[in-house]
């Protein structure tokens, strides 16, 4: 079903991919969560192109939650990320996170992204 509901382009919103006709633009949270899904398939031509649609798209993001799924997506497929490390520890340095959820993802993208998959249990 994710691979049926991806944009034209690369990456995934939160519904279809193309409706109407009228081709659709990704998220990065929604591209994020549907690579960690997909992190056990095989690297398609639709995944290739979703983890480069990610990787250029979040090192301008500017919202906390969507830039550290995206470092958890990235490094769960063995990308690097310091980059992108280094853009998210800036803005959340600056933000003022209400939200729990918000909050520990960044938590574990800042603390885990570097070497380690956080959703790999470690021996």
């Amino acid at each position: 079903m994710l691979l049926d509901r991806v944009c034209p382009n690369g990456g995934w919103n939160a519904g279809n991919g193309v409706v109407y006709g009228v081709p659709l633009a990704p998220h990065l949270d929604d591209t994020a969560i549907a690579l960690l899904a997909l992190r056990g398939q095989k690297q398609t031509p639709v995944v290739s192109a979703s983890l480069s649609w990610l990787e250029d798209r979040s090192l301008c993001c500017a919202a906390p939650l969507s830039l550290a799924w995206s470092i958890l997506a990235l490094r769960a497929h063995g990308q690097t990320v310091t980059r992108q490390t280094q853009h998210l520890a800036n803005i959340a340095g600056a933000a003022q996170i209400h939200d729990n959820a918000t909050l520990a993802t960044v938590a574990l993208a800042l603390g885990r992204a570097n070497g380690k998959n956080v959703f790999e249990v470690q021996s």
